[in-house]
């Protein structure tokens, strides 16, 4: 039985296995956000979690702020490459300097309708409750992430 429910959840698992995130250093204090779905389905909702606790602002108001991805469907086998500029004007709107507050994790919805919480702690499912946990959201446009195949693709 046990068996059984290892393999159950490997496999519920599988997808969201394949679909990570990382930052690369711009300068100083930016940093670009690559997010990656090397599976061979497409994942949706995609969102990034902003932590702030330290950003010189009230952490009451704007500790954890989402940013979403245009509401996107993430291709099979994609890599999206986020630039500094737009998320940083995103952060600059709650009023947190460049660097105030890092990336922590994504959020996505996999093939099947499964929430997901990526983050460097490991990969958990996710309840969607913005409203529970969001200080602050918004909302990036297409045209603010570069779209690139992805290498490894699950193929």
């Amino acid at each position: 039985m046990d068996a059984t429910r290892r393999q159950l959840d490997q496999d519920r698992r599988q997808q969201a296995g394949r679909v990570a995130y990382w930052t690369e250093p711009v300068g100083d204090l930016s940093e670009t956000v690559v997010i990656v779905n090397r599976s061979l389905d497409p994942v949706s909702n995609v969102e990034m979690l902003f932590y702030a606790p330290d950003a010189g602002i009230d952490p009451a108001e704007h500790e954890w702020l989402f940013l979403q991805l245009d509401s996107w469907t993430m291709p099979p086998c994609t890599r999206l490459v986020l630039s500094p500029g737009p998320i940083d004007a995103f952060l600059r709107g709650y009023g947190i300097e460049q660097g105030g507050a890092p990336i922590r994790a994504i959020r996505f919805v996999d093939s099947d309708g499964q929430s997901w919480e990526r983050s460097e702690g490991g990969l958990l499912t996710a309840e969607y409750s913005e409203s529970d946990s969001a200080s602050g959201s918004g909302i990036l446009s297409r045209g603010t992430a570069r779209r690139e195949p992805a290498e490894h693709c699950d193929k």
